[in-house]
């Protein structure tokens, strides 16, 4: 008896991202609600399900979603700003630009266009996935509710978590830390929410030895995973050493900050020693390649830490949203760098983008490979290259190749999102008129209009 299911996606080039690797050249994926039911060969998986709605993907690729491991959506809003300010260094970049002219210049009606325009086009891209970073110091409480909003309007899969820091005061980091606590309590007891929520703070030069040891405590509360920065740049290295001498993976393991539900952001300048902390630890590492580059602050050893075993994802500090664009500028750059094409090779780039993502975010028993009792995110990518695919080569042509305008469809928890590079569930260009309007707002409060 044929067994009616909701979505049967067939004749593609199933890439599972699975223990196994399994690959099916002519396969199929059956879902039923938000789940996965089936994965097999398409002649096999049509024995056995129907479906009213069919996806042929003949000549396409079925692959699961991308998970973003690190994102600020709001950063959207910087792109192009006209901010005149001289800039030594990093520390220089947040003091004098980034925190006062996007960061307390937020509110929550900035927040929500933002975040919903930036997740728009990652849905558009095959993004599944956002971990999303909020820094809206001065309109506390209630940040994490508009953006979560915009994130359920789209349809996508988010972790939000709210950036606590001292920065501004002592009272101010309590806020973020309750924003934090406030939407952990709304959302994580709810197994099949779109929606999840962690602590987080900001960096080791902004927050106290106390402030990150109450974060931690309240983590191990909720069972909920931290987010943080770590060594995007040489200053907090320096500060480290000047205020706690010690490295600062040392002082954060010796005030009992580390754990496996740590996510640690950047990392680029992050020591040999340190990385052995991080095996023992088994924190997990966000690499934001193409940022750190941008702003000169170096390159991550991520292939050291993926010879210690260390999970490292990838992340895109919400500037480039299309993360097929990621994916190969971190397949070919530490190539380059360490001049050994043997590094990284494509099939494990890829993992990064989706198992390994899944892993950083705590969320690997649901997303990042397509297996029976998984949640249902998927996309079907069409490289539209005159190249037969074959075992061999699937995951090198993925990784150099793919692109996001490639993605036909992108389903999230079962639910088709994208269709043909449309997105099904919002006025895309309502979506991008209001995000600039957000930007003219925060422009003109800095007097830049």
């Amino acid at each position: 008896m044929v067994e009616k299911v909701d979505l049967l996606i067939k004749n593609g080039y199933v890439v599972t991202m699975d223990k196994e690797g399994r690959l099916f050249k002519n396969g199929a994926v059956a879902v039923s609600g938000n789940r996965i039911v089936a994965v097999d060969k398409t002649s096999s998986i049509e024995q056995k399900y129907s479906a009213e709605r069919v996806i042929d993907a003949t000549g396409k690729i079925v692959m699961p979603g991308i998970v973003v491991s690190h994102c600020h959506t709001h950063g959207q809003a910087s792109m192009g700003m006209p901010a005149e300010v001289e800039m030594e260094n990093f520390y220089d970049e947040l003091a004098k630009w980034w925190w006062p002219f996007l960061e307390d210049q937020l509110k929550k009606e900035d927040v929500y266009a933002l975040a919903k325009y930036a997740i728009t086009e990652m849905a558009k891209n095959g993004v599944t996935t956002v971990d999303d970073v909020m820094e809206a110091p001065k309109d506390l409480p209630g940040v994490l509710d508009a953006e979560g909003k915009a994130f359920l309007e789209v349809g996508m899969r988010g972790i939000l978590a709210f950036e606590a820091t001292e920065r501004i005061s002592k009272e101010n980091g309590k806020l973020g830390i309750q924003e934090n606590v406030n939407f952990i309590k709304k959302w994580n007891d709810k197994p099949d929410a779109l929606l999840r929520g962690v602590m987080c703070v900001h960096t080791v030069f902004s927050c106290s030895p106390e402030m990150l040891k109450e974060v931690k405590e309240l983590a191990d509360k909720y069972n909920a995973w931290i987010n943080l920065h770590v060594e995007e740049s040489m200053y907090e290295v320096e500060y480290s050493k000047k205020h706690f001498g010690k490295l600062p993976f040392e002082h954060l393991r010796d005030i009992g900050f580390l754990g496996p539900n740590v996510l640690a952001a950047q990392c680029v300048n992050t020591s040999d020693k340190e990385i052995k902390i991080l095996k023992e630890y088994d924190v997990k590492v966000s690499h934001n390649i193409q940022t750190n580059m941008v702003i000169g602050v170096g390159l991550a050893p991520v292939p050291k830490m993926i010879d210690e075993g260390i999970t490292v994802s990838l992340g895109n500090d919400g500037f480039y949203l299309d993360m097929f664009e990621t994916i190969r500028t971190v397949y070919i750059t530490h190539k380059g760098v360490l001049k050994d094409q043997s590094v990284l090779p494509p099939k494990k780039v890829l993992e990064m983008a989706t198992i390994d993502g899944a892993r950083a975010v705590g969320l690997e028993n649901d997303i990042g490979s397509l297996e029976v009792g998984k949640k249902a995110d998927i996309i079907v990518v069409d490289l539209n290259e005159p190249v037969p695919l074959n075992n061999s080569n699937i995951y090198g042509n993925i990784v150099s190749f793919g692109m996001g305008k490639n993605v036909k469809y992108t389903i999230i928890d079962g639910k088709i999102v994208v269709e043909n590079q449309k997105v099904l569930t919002v006025d895309e260009e309502k979506v991008r008129k209001e995000a600039y309007d957000a930007t003219v707002r925060i422009w003109t409060r800095n007097g830049f209009l």
